[in-house]
Protein backbone atom coordinates (compact mmCIF):
# COMPACT_ATOMS: atom_id res chain seq x y z
CA UNK A 1 0.00 0.00 0.00
CA UNK A 2 2.90 2.47 0.65
CA UNK A 3 4.75 1.73 -2.42
CA UNK A 4 1.34 2.50 -4.18
CA UNK A 5 0.65 6.02 -2.43
CA UNK A 6 4.36 6.89 -2.94
CA UNK A 7 4.66 6.44 -6.64
CA UNK A 8 1.02 6.00 -7.90
CA UNK A 9 1.58 3.34 -9.65
CA UNK A 10 -1.36 0.56 -10.81
CA UNK A 11 -1.75 -2.57 -8.98
CA UNK A 12 -1.18 -4.46 -12.42
CA UNK A 13 2.00 -2.69 -12.40
CA UNK A 14 2.99 -2.97 -8.69
CA UNK A 15 2.54 -7.45 -8.97
CA UNK A 16 4.36 -7.24 -11.83
CA UNK A 17 7.56 -5.67 -10.62
CA UNK A 18 10.86 -7.92 -10.44
CA UNK A 19 13.70 -7.79 -7.69
CA UNK A 20 15.76 -6.91 -10.49
CA UNK A 21 13.35 -3.71 -11.07
CA UNK A 22 14.61 -1.75 -8.02
CA UNK A 23 17.73 -0.34 -7.32
CA UNK A 24 18.08 1.01 -3.39
CA UNK A 25 21.35 2.71 -4.12
CA UNK A 26 19.36 5.32 -6.34
CA UNK A 27 16.18 4.78 -5.34
CA UNK A 28 14.76 4.38 -8.44
CA UNK A 29 12.33 1.26 -10.03
CA UNK A 30 11.84 0.44 -13.10
CA UNK A 31 7.85 0.35 -14.35
CA UNK A 32 6.42 -2.03 -16.98
CA UNK A 33 3.29 -0.01 -17.45
CA UNK A 34 0.47 -0.44 -20.47
CA UNK A 35 1.61 -1.08 -23.66
CA UNK A 36 4.73 -2.35 -22.62
CA UNK A 37 5.86 0.82 -21.83
CA UNK A 38 8.59 1.20 -19.09
CA UNK A 39 9.09 4.36 -16.83
CA UNK A 40 11.57 4.72 -14.20
CA UNK A 41 10.71 6.08 -10.97
CA UNK A 42 12.59 7.37 -7.97
CA UNK A 43 11.06 6.33 -4.50
CA UNK A 44 10.87 9.56 -2.55
CA UNK A 45 10.39 8.52 0.72
CA UNK A 46 12.73 7.04 2.95
CA UNK A 47 10.42 5.15 5.20
CA UNK A 48 9.06 3.52 1.89
CA UNK A 49 12.61 2.49 1.14
CA UNK A 50 13.21 1.10 4.48
CA UNK A 51 9.60 -0.79 4.15
CA UNK A 52 11.05 -2.64 0.85
CA UNK A 53 13.99 -3.51 2.81
CA UNK A 54 12.26 -4.99 5.39
CA UNK A 55 10.13 -6.89 2.85
CA UNK A 56 13.10 -8.21 1.11
CA UNK A 57 14.49 -9.38 4.31
CA UNK A 58 10.98 -11.42 5.35
CA UNK A 59 10.49 -12.35 1.03
CA UNK A 60 12.92 -15.30 1.56
CA UNK A 61 11.29 -16.51 5.13
CA UNK A 62 8.93 -17.32 2.29
CA UNK A 63 10.74 -19.95 -0.10
CA UNK A 64 10.03 -17.73 -3.11
CA UNK A 65 10.01 -19.97 -6.47
CA UNK A 66 10.08 -16.26 -8.99
CA UNK A 67 11.61 -13.49 -9.26
CA UNK A 68 8.64 -11.04 -8.52
CA UNK A 69 9.54 -8.76 -5.81
CA UNK A 70 6.01 -9.35 -4.28
CA UNK A 71 5.45 -12.94 -3.47
CA UNK A 72 2.51 -14.83 -1.84
CA UNK A 73 2.57 -17.17 1.18
CA UNK A 74 3.58 -20.00 -1.21
CA UNK A 75 6.14 -18.69 -2.88
CA UNK A 76 4.69 -16.95 -6.01
CA UNK A 77 3.69 -14.05 -7.30
CA UNK A 78 1.12 -11.96 -5.12
CA UNK A 79 -1.84 -11.78 -7.99
CA UNK A 80 -3.74 -8.33 -8.01
CA UNK A 81 -6.71 -9.64 -6.32
CA UNK A 82 -4.16 -10.67 -3.55
CA UNK A 83 -3.66 -6.67 -3.56
CA UNK A 84 -7.28 -5.71 -3.75
CA UNK A 85 -8.18 -8.24 -0.60
CA UNK A 86 -5.55 -6.72 1.17
CA UNK A 87 -6.28 -3.19 0.72
CA UNK A 88 -9.94 -4.23 1.50
CA UNK A 89 -9.01 -5.64 4.89
CA UNK A 90 -6.97 -2.53 5.85
CA UNK A 91 -9.77 0.09 4.31
CA UNK A 92 -12.14 -1.56 7.07
CA UNK A 93 -9.51 -1.53 9.52
CA UNK A 94 -9.10 2.30 9.13
CA UNK A 95 -13.27 2.47 8.49
CA UNK A 96 -12.78 3.83 5.03
CA UNK A 97 -15.55 4.47 2.88
CA UNK A 98 -16.76 1.01 1.10
CA UNK A 99 -16.40 2.76 -2.17
CA UNK A 100 -12.69 3.41 -1.45
CA UNK A 101 -10.39 0.57 -3.82
CA UNK A 102 -6.44 0.50 -4.36
CA UNK A 103 -6.42 2.85 -7.70
CA UNK A 104 -7.97 5.94 -5.00
CA UNK A 105 -4.59 5.90 -4.16
CA UNK A 106 -3.22 6.38 -7.47
CA UNK A 107 -6.09 9.09 -7.99
CA UNK A 108 -5.20 10.79 -4.27
CA UNK A 109 -1.20 10.56 -5.12
CA UNK A 110 -1.74 12.39 -8.35
CA UNK A 111 -4.11 15.06 -6.94
CA UNK A 112 -2.14 15.97 -4.15
CA UNK A 113 0.85 16.32 -6.72
CA UNK A 114 -1.09 18.82 -8.56
CA UNK A 115 -2.52 20.22 -5.40
CA UNK A 116 0.97 21.33 -4.15
CA UNK A 117 2.30 22.82 -7.31
CA UNK A 118 3.26 20.13 -9.51
CA UNK A 119 3.65 20.70 -13.48
CA UNK A 120 1.19 18.37 -15.13
CA UNK A 121 3.26 17.61 -17.74
CA UNK A 122 5.71 15.71 -14.82
CA UNK A 123 2.41 14.22 -13.24
CA UNK A 124 1.30 12.81 -16.67
CA UNK A 125 5.01 11.61 -17.22
CA UNK A 126 4.68 9.97 -13.69
CA UNK A 127 1.59 8.05 -14.16
CA UNK A 128 2.65 6.70 -17.18
CA UNK A 129 -0.44 8.49 -19.12
CA UNK A 130 0.35 8.88 -22.87
CA UNK A 131 -2.37 11.47 -23.41
CA UNK A 132 -1.93 15.01 -20.93
CA UNK A 133 -6.13 14.42 -21.44
CA UNK A 134 -6.28 11.44 -18.77
CA UNK A 135 -4.07 13.01 -16.90
CA UNK A 136 -6.11 16.49 -17.00
CA UNK A 137 -8.86 14.82 -14.90
CA UNK A 138 -6.85 15.33 -11.51
CA UNK A 139 -6.51 18.74 -12.22
CA UNK A 140 -10.30 19.08 -11.99
CA UNK A 141 -10.41 17.15 -8.83
CA UNK A 142 -7.76 19.34 -7.94
CA UNK A 143 -9.09 23.17 -9.38
CA UNK A 144 -12.67 21.79 -7.55
CA UNK A 145 -10.68 21.29 -3.92
CA UNK A 146 -9.10 25.16 -4.21
CA UNK A 147 -11.98 26.22 -5.20
CA UNK A 148 -13.62 24.77 -2.18
CA UNK A 149 -10.46 26.12 -0.01
CA UNK A 150 -10.94 29.54 -1.04
CA UNK A 151 -14.46 29.75 -1.01
CA UNK A 152 -14.20 28.96 2.77
CA UNK A 153 -11.04 30.14 4.31
CA UNK A 154 -10.53 33.97 1.83
CA UNK A 155 -11.48 36.43 3.94
CA UNK A 156 -12.19 38.73 1.48
CA UNK A 157 -15.40 36.99 1.18
CA UNK A 158 -16.31 38.57 3.80
CA UNK A 159 -15.31 41.74 3.67
CA UNK A 160 -17.97 44.84 2.38
CA UNK A 161 -16.99 47.81 0.99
Amino acid sequence: MELLYCIGIRIGELVNIDLSDINFIDQTLLIKGKGRKERLLYISSPDVIDILKNWINLRSNLNPKCDAFFINKYGNNISIYSIEDIYDKYRKLAKLDSKSTPHYLRHTFATELLNNGADIRAVQEILGHSSITTTQIYTEVSTERKKQVLLKFNSRNNLKL
